[in-house]
This record gives C-alpha cells, sequence and structure tokens, in this order.
C-alpha cells in the first residue's frame, strides 16, 4: 500500500518535452495531502467501528443475558405456579378427608346418641310400667286397708278392750 509520504518523496525522470516539475511537485502534495486525510479518516472510522462493535457485542451480551433471566425468571414463575397448585391440591385433598372423617365421626356419634335416646325411651317406658303396676298395687292395698277400716267399724268390738293388731292383719300386710 502507498502512503502518503511515498507520494510526496517520488521523483519522476526529467524528459525533455515533459511536465512541469513544479506543477508536478504541487499536484502530488496536493494528492498526498488529500491521501494523508483520507489515511486519516479511515483510521478515525476504523477507530469509531472498532468502538461501535465492541458496544454491539456489549449489548448483545447484555440482551442474551436479559433472555437468559427472562426465561429462567419464566420457568421459575411456572415452577412455582406448578407447586402452588399442587399444594393447594393437597390443602383441599387433606381438608376435604378431615370433613369426610369429622362427617364420619359425627354419624357414628348421631348413632350412638340414637342409641342412646332408644335406649332412654325404653327405660323411661320400663319405669312408667313399674311405677303404674306400683301404683296399682298400692291402690289396692289403700282400698283393701280402707275396706278393713270399715269393716272394724261394723264389727262390735271384743272383749279386752286391746286396740292392737291381731295376727291377721300382718297377713293383708305381707301379701304387698
Amino acid at each position: 500500500m502507498i502512503t502518503p509520504l511515498d507520494i510526496k518523496k517520488h521523483d519522476f525522470p526529467i524528459v525533455w518535452r515533459g511536465y512541469d516539475p513544479g506543477e508536478v511537485r504541487a499536484v502530488l502534495d496536493s494528492v498526498a495531502h488529500d491521501f494523508e486525510e483520507l489515511v486519516r479518516q479511515n483510521v478515525h472510522l476504523s477507530e469509531r467501528l472498532k468502538v461501535a462493535e465492541e458496544r454491539l457485542n456489549h449489548y448483545r451480551l447484555i440482551e442474551k443475558t436479559l433472555q437468559d433471566a427472562a426465561i429462567t425468571m419464566q420457568t421459575t414463575l411456572e415452577e412455582k405456579v406448578r407447586s402452588a397448585d399442587k399444594e393447594a391440591e393437597l390443602v383441599i385433598q387433606q381438608a376435604r378427608q378431615r370433613a369426610n372423617e369429622e362427617l364420619g365421626d359425627y354419624r357414628t356419634r348421631v348413632g350412638e346418641l340414637r342409641g342412646e335416646i332408644h335406649m332412654l325411651e325404653n327405660q323411661k317406658k320400663q319405669f312408667f310400667y313399674r311405677l303404674r303396676g306400683l301404683l296399682k298395687s298400692q291402690t289396692q292395698l289403700l282400698e283393701a286397708m280402707m275396706d278393713a277400716e270399715e269393716r272394724e267399724d261394723t264389727l262390735p268390738p271384743q272383749g279386752d278392750g286391746n286396740d292392737d293388731v291381731g295376727p291377721g292383719d300382718f297377713r293383708l300386710a305381707q301379701r304387698f
């Protein structure tokens, strides 16, 4: 590659009827100056391109990192949602199981209470039957005692004047 200095230092051989050496030198200086400016611009643009490429690579790295982070966050979020769904399902299942167990316990308790109620109703009936029997027997005893008293009132008094109860009176009382 030719440099601006090569252009400036280049000497053309002088020939008879050739170009004016001053004018050639002026053109060569102008071309060398323009070429030097173009080389400087090229170097400057190359440096800017290098910086832009470094920035682009940096931004691409940031973009990839952000994409990876977004994918990781999405995956984590999906896992958390699945985990929360499983946990909620487990809680619901446990609650249903506890409710079913409690319902079974309550049904068992209701059955036991119904059995106790039935037993108490039977005991009440038996009590009423016994009470009625007792009241009947007491009524009969009272009637028998009243009959005996009426008979005593109608009988003439006996000789010894003793109002003690006789052996026959105990037979009536022993019956009941």
